[in-house]
């Protein structure tokens, strides 16, 4: 079915993006995120700069 486009909601689309984005919405698919704290900044840029990561990478604020 790859290259066939579907329209939804007024916007064409390939089946493939139609079922990614169904997929995402029910929960089975997830993106890949790996987290760090704010204070691991560093090795967040150390890990992405080694290409040690998967996916998105996303700084969260230090507990406490």
């Amino acid at each position: 079915m790859t290259g066939t486009k579907v329209e939804v909601g007024g916007w064409f689309s390939s089946a493939d993006e139609v079922r990614a984005l169904a997929a995402a919405a029910d929960g089975t698919m997830v993106p890949a995120v790996q987290t760090f704290p704010l204070s691991a900044a560093g090795a967040a840029h150390a890990a992405l700069v080694a290409r040690a990561t998967t996916g998105k990478v996303v700084l969260v604020p230090d507990a406490g």
